[in-house]
């Protein structure tokens, strides 16, 4: 590993009927992401966009310490 959370990521991909549940895991930190793609989409465009939904999820939580986005008007909430 080289520490780069980027970089170092596991994926499991489950094929659903026309679709592919994806989850990807942060071997650095352990962050985890689960999406769907089409069931067709390109390993390499899977693991991309696996790596920029991590990296958006890391940004988020730091950005935001309490973990859910800022609604107007203060109203809060909280991310799943």
């Amino acid at each position: 590993m080289t520490g780069d959370p980027d970089n170092d990521i596991l994926i499991e991909m489950n094929r659903i009927g026309g679709a592919m549940e994806v989850r990807a895991i942060s071997a650095t930190d352990g962050l985890e992401v689960v999406f769907a793609a089409p069931a067709n989409a390109a390993k390499s465009d899977i693991e991309n966009l696996a790596r920029a939904k991590l990296a958006y999820v890391r940004r988020k939580k730091t950005s935001d310490p309490s973990g859910g986005p800022k609604r107007p008007g203060g109203t809060g909430g909280w991310t799943a």
